[in-house]
Formats: structure tokens, sequence, C-alpha cells
């Protein structure tokens, strides 16, 4: 059952991802910064939304206990898609500027799905703590 919840959650999170990359593209699009938005580009997004989520999974399984360095991981796996696969799917012209702008693009998506992932995980804590709560006042009222 675990795995299949964290199963859906990198689903999720690379869904979010992709929808919230197309979001600030759009507004930067918006403001000059970006070209329009085509549907090649549209699909070449979501690759790299589905690349970024497969190695902060596969991240996931080295032996590594310290918070900070898994985020440190999981960040260095987003600039380097982000500056790979935009060269490689040509998303921008490859000068400073641009890099810089699309790796805070994506670095705002992994915030963003950071934030949603602790969220969703707040949110399991309330529950349980709710039914822990429940228990206990049925235990109480019981004796």
């Amino acid at each position: 059952m675990k795995q299949l919840k964290n199963l859906l959650l990198y689903i999720s999170g690379a869904c979010f991802a992709f929808t919230f990359s197309t979001i600030v593209y759009s507004l930067f699009r918006f403001f000059g910064i970006y070209p329009p938005l085509t549907e090649n580009m549209t699909l070449s997004m979501l690759v790299i939304s589905i690349i970024i989520t497969i190695l902060i999974f596969l991240s996931h399984q080295l032996p590594i206990e310290n918070p900070i360095w898994v985020y440190v991981l999981e960040v260095s796996c987003v600039m380097t898609v982000m500056i790979v696969a935009g060269a490689f799917f040509d998303l921008y012209p490859f000068g400073l500027y641009n890099v810089v702008t699309a790796i805070l693009v994506g670095l705002i998506a992994y915030g963003s799905v950071i934030v949603l992932i602790y969220l969703h995980n707040k949110a399991d804590e309330l529950k349980i703590n709710h039914t822990i709560l429940q228990r206990r006042n049925q235990d109480a009222n019981d004796h």
C-alpha cells in the first residue's frame, strides 16, 4: 500500500511540476521573456518533468540519510535536466540569460512540488492525529 501511495505521489508531483512549469512559462511569455509556447515545446516540457521525476525517484533509492543532501541532489537533478534537456529539445537559445531563467522555472516548479508534498504529508498527519484522538476519547468513554 505504501509503495502505491509513493508511486501516486511521484506521478502527481510530475503532473504538478508540468502544470506549474507551463504556467510559469506562460507568465514569462506574457512579459516577453520567452517565445510563444508550441506543441513541441509543451511535449518537451512534459518529458522534462517526467525525466526529473524519474531522476529524483532514483536519487531516493540511494542510501542518503541527511535531508539537506537529498535536497541538494534533487536540485542538482533539476538543474542538470533543465540545461541538458533544454539544449537537446532546443527549447531556448543557449545563452546565460536563457539558461538561468530556464533553471529558475525548474527550481520554482521543484519548490512548488516540495510544498505540495509537505501539505499532503501534513494533511495525512492531521488525519492520523484526529483518528488517534477519536480512539482515545472513545476508550475514555467506554471506561
